[in-house]
């Protein structure tokens, strides 16, 4: 009597190594694919809301005839101050609030104090501060709150701060001053969209720098702010600063709180300038009042997204010329080249 047997054919260990090996490639060679349009999506939502910033500066300026100011007064003399409870610097971020449909945050913020009242600084590091949540800070829980359109999509966030955090800065202009600058959001200041002689789609109103590491012991070029105290001219300032390097920098000492809150107007937290073009390493002169470059920076590839005084929003290489990018931060008498 004959038999039959069937066979059944199973995978060799060698042929089944060839399958995950292929696998692997084709996980290998998707992955950045995928990732790049994660990065896509990300880059473009950030621009979407550099363009509600835009409309809601827009609406302000309808509504009040004048641009908010990038920072509110202080009683600095020549010489900047750490502050005192008198000061009262708050963030264009602050005053536009209501055209964002936040007007019930806006309610929150008491104006008519220092911004983090009874402190005269964002008293991030104060024991009572934190145990506290904030609670004993007169405007602690409106600067609690999370503002999705003020935050980038692509940036890390490794700051330890309990105030809500800070993507998007005012332009202050191109020149190192930290105060009224030469740009649309100077500190007090009041510019009309009349007196932007250079044209709106011309000049930037808003751009982007990455938030910091809250981390003395970790160094990011793109978010921290290196203290170069000493005699300085702003061009000899700016070329000390041009000229660092990772490896250099690391010798002196550095701000890590970039983008800690929205709320007040300090240069390290909710303004930046044209002085160096996007994604270079930033200095300051001793109290970031008196001699500043707080550049543009962003974790998208190769530049940055700015918005325009048109309400557009443009994404500039960290390759553009410096000339045409300075031109850029100033509101009259240096304009970019058409179609920069």
């Amino acid at each position: 009597m004959n038999s039959r047997f069937t066979y059944r054919h199973g995978l060799t260990i060698v042929e089944l190594l060839v399958v995950i090996a292929i696998i692997g490639l084709l996980v290998a060679m998707l992955l950045p694919a995928v990732q790049a349009v994660r990065e896509a999506a990300r880059k473009m939502w950030c621009s979407n809301n550099l363009k509600q910033m835009g409309l809601a500066l827009h609406s302000y300026h309808d509504s009040h005839l004048v641009l908010p100011f990038g920072v509110g007064p202080d009683n600095d003399g020549v010489i900047s101050s750490l502050g005192t409870l008198d000061d009262r610097r708050y963030s264009a971020q602050s005053m536009i609030l209501p055209f964002l449909e936040l007007a019930t945050v806006y309610d929150r913020i008491n104006f008519d104090v220092a911004p983090f009242h009874p402190f005269v600084n964002a008293a991030t590091g104060d024991a009572s501060v934190i145990a506290a949540q904030g609670a004993n800070v007169v405007n602690g829980e409106a600067a609690k709150v999370h503002i999705p359109v003020f935050l980038c999509p692509s940036d890390l966030d490794r700051l330890d701060s309990i105030w809500s955090h800070n993507n998007y800065r005012t332009c202050n202009g191109s020149t190192w001053s930290g105060r009224r600058g030469n740009g649309m959001f100077g500190q007090v200041s009041s510019v009309r969209f009349a007196h932007v002689t250079d044209g709106l789609s011309q000049t930037a109103m808003v751009s982007e720098r990455v938030k910091g590491t809250s981390n003395k012991a970790v160094f990011d070029d793109l978010s921290d702010l290196y203290d170069l105290a000493g005699i300085w001219t702003e061009a000899s300032f700016r070329n000390a600063c041009e000229h660092l390097t990772a490896t250099t920098a690391a010798a002196y000492n550095q701000d890590i709180e970039s983008g800690q809150t929205w709320l007040e107007g300090n240069m390290n937290w909710t303004r930046y300038n044209h002085v160096l073009p996007p994604n270079k390493i930033s200095c300051k002169n001793g109290f970031t009042w008196d001699g500043v470059i707080m550049n543009a920076s962003s974790r998208h590839n190769s530049g940055v997204n700015v918005l325009l005084g048109d309400g557009s929003v443009r994404f500039v290489a960290d390759t553009v010329d410096g000339d045409l990018w300075r031109g850029l931060g100033t509101i009259s008498g240096s304009d970019p080249s058409p179609g920069f």
